[in-house]
């Protein structure tokens, strides 16, 4: 166990965030996000959110691994800004299930190759299974340079239903000091954080997203959602007892949309906070951005 962990830290870049001692196999989440009013409803106006994701390795004689990990996602969101009358979705109710299974090759102790297969289900549930399947993948290739610094680059690739989505990123876990750390894959989400004991971190957290999901609604057989979201917080990780690990966030959303498109209305090319080729007609207007909590329950196993 402890060498099929150990490798698979060494090699993984599409984790959860995990302490460098510990890798995080499954956590359950939730996310409340208060919007704000508008005309149509004055009253408390939120977005609800819960997420989970369990990994499960499978490590080979000369150390590469078969990684596999899989999540599910839930977004309830009430849709009050429209551009038409009656609304043309009175709710989102968004659900996406994330496979990523593939080969992770070791060259040496120090550099390794990832190459990973990503299909989503992306849908209300209500939608066709061959509607709500996309296709993507994920390349990237690792060098541990010492103790203090590893680094990824690679790319990222998903068929969303707009159209082509590529995510160049780069990876660091970086101690800058014995005690202050930045751990992330950018531009998708970062943390910069301190570890004042081995019980307790806290610091900034940065996560930006872009999903689509297939909605069949009556009258709106052949639509989809484009959700957005840009979050900054701060947070902090208490280990709780044995391998279980409490995080919470506080923060705002610099950007929380739900777009809601025509099926044939597409993009040429999407790209981290740029689309090329944008001349899409919404059926509802601009979500605001607002605050949220995040809560998260960690069951993170130790390596050493």
């Amino acid at each position: 166990m402890k060498r099929l962990l150990s490798t698979l830290i060494l090699a993984c870049a599409i984790t959860a965030v995990f302490a460098q001692d510990r890798f995080d196999i499954f956590y359950v989440a939730g996310n409340y996000n208060f919007m704000q009013t508008t005309a149509i409803n004055d009253d408390t106006n939120y977005e609800t959110a819960v997420m989970s994701n369990l990994k499960v390795p499978i490590v080979f004689k000369d150390s590469s691994v078969w990684y596999t990990s899989v999540d599910y996602q839930y977004f309830s969101m009430n849709n009050e800004y429209f551009t038409s009358d009656p609304t043309p979705v009175e709710a989102f109710n968004l659900h996406g299930i994330i496979l990523r299974t593939g080969y992770i090759h070791r060259f040496n102790s120090k550099q390794s190759l990832q190459i990973l297969f990503a299909p989503r289900i992306m849908s209300d549930f209500n939608a066709s299974f061959s509607k709500s399947l996309q296709l993507g993948g994920i390349l990237m290739y690792e060098k541990i340079k010492n103790d203090d610094l590893t680094w990824r680059i690679g790319v990222l690739y998903n068929q969303e239903f707009f159209g082509t989505y590529i995510v160049p990123v780069v990876y660091l876990d970086w101690n800058m000091t014995h005690k202050l750390k930045v751990k992330g894959l950018l531009p998708v989400y970062a943390k910069i954080y301190m570890e004042p004991s081995e019980k307790i971190s806290a610091g900034l957290h940065f996560i930006g997203l872009t999903t689509t999901y297939r909605i069949n609604e009556q009258g709106f057989e052949n639509y989809y959602v484009d959700r957005r979201s840009i979050d900054l917080s701060l947070f902090t990780n208490i280990h709780l007892f044995d391998n279980v690990f409490f995080e919470g966030r506080a923060g705002y959303s610099l950007s929380r949309d739900y777009g809601l498109f025509a099926e044939n209305d597409k993009i040429d090319l999407g790209l981290p906070l740029v689309n090329i080729g944008d001349d899409r007609t919404r059926a509802n207007n601009e979500f605001e951005g607002s605050p949220f909590i995040h809560l998260r329950l960690i069951y993170s196993l130790p390596v050493n």
